[in-house]
């Protein structure tokens, strides 16, 4: 069953009488335990964004940095699925870590070329319907416009969105949006849009 958080004013509640100061006590003290649990795992998860930005720092061997991710992606399942109630947050940003530094380490060894582009979108979308994560969805489109030719660049204030194929990309990303509408009817749940670029955890 997923979390519910509620918010509730107490005190006016004690004041009009729907609760009594006993109650009123124990949520507090509730509340106080679950906002400990919340600080710790917002601490450990950007303490970890750190971590994966200098091992990334240190250039080291594409298979080295694809082996850290796995490491990490198994580690954020395990407590996702077996510790989602006090380090959800956690086990959901470990996830995406290993995801960047897995995806990462297969493109540089593959020379970013078709297959390690698919491979990494693929991931993308394993992992973000796993952890039921927005922001990891968000990737998914972008390796996949990698894999079909286009790219990013920037020279002195100058940005650049290069499209090598527009009929295909178009066509292409044009069916995957019915494919999602039609999966999303079937499943009864709305598609996110501006909400899948937040990086929202669970």
């Amino acid at each position: 069953m997923p979390a519910i958080k509620i918010v509730l004013d107490i005190t006016r509640l004690v004041e009009q009488g729907k609760l009594t100061a006993q109650e009123a006590g124990r949520l507090q003290a509730l509340a106080r335990r679950d906002t400990g649990s919340l600080a710790i795992n917002e601490m450990m998860s950007f303490g970890a964004v750190p971590v994966a930005a200098g091992i990334i720092a240190l250039e080291p061997a594409f298979l080295t940095g694809a082996a850290l991710g796995i490491a990490l992606v198994v580690i954020g399942l395990a407590i996702s699925f077996f510790a989602a109630e006090q380090w959800g947050l956690l086990g959901t940003a470990t996830t995406i870590i290993g995801a960047l530094l897995l995806a990462s380490g297969v493109i540089g060894f593959a020379e970013a070329d078709f297959a390690g582009l698919v491979f990494s979108a693929l991931l993308f979308l394993a992992l973000a319907v796993a952890i039921r994560s927005n922001f990891l969805m968000a990737f998914v489109p972008l390796a996949l416009a990698g894999a079909l030719g286009s790219s990013t660049g920037y020279q002195h204030a100058v940005y650049m969105l290069t499209v090598n194929e527009p009929s295909i990309t178009i066509a292409f990303f044009a069916l995957l949006a019915g494919a999602a509408y039609l999966v999303s009817q079937r499943s009864g749940k709305p598609i996110s849009t501006w909400r899948s670029f937040l990086p929202e955890c669970r």
